[in-house]
């Protein structure tokens, strides 16, 4: 399965730039789910749960997600938006502007152990679609 990773974290980017394809976003976790909203509008599809682990939007800044580019159909310009990944990415979107971000985390430490919690959620993410 041809799949690519959309992420802000760079661990992530440091572990699976060289293996896989990453595409960094250099912004907050929002900026991950609006540029995947905007991907799977165009086509892609959502392989990974964009609210995976118990840790909610507003006590992390850091999102990796896996997505799977879309097939061009019918010599349209874009194939058809798949409606469970719109559903969940719509429904995250929606939750993170729900919740009240506390404070902006700058502690580097804290920082890389949000980075080591996000990488850690995404290998098993990536165990499953290398499989």
């Amino acid at each position: 399965m041809s799949y690519f990773i959309l992420t802000n974290n760079p661990l992530v980017k440091e572990e699976f730039g060289k293996s896989h394809e990453v595409e960094f976003i250099d912004g907050r976790l929002i900026d991950v789910l609006t540029e995947a909203r905007d991907k799977i509008s165009c086509g892609d599809i959502l392989l990974s749960h964009p609210l995976y682990g118990s840790v909610k939007p507003n006590e992390t800044p850091y999102r990796s997600l896996l997505l799977q580019r879309g097939k061009k159909s019918g010599g349209s310009d874009f194939p058809p938006a798949d409606p469970e990944s719109v559903r969940l990415i719509g429904n995250a979107v929606s939750t993170f502007e729900k919740f009240i971000v506390k404070k902006e985390i700058t502690n580097p430490l804290l920082l890389e152990d949000f980075q080591v919690v996000d990488l850690s959620l995404l290998r098993s993410a990536v165990e499953s679609a290398d499989r």
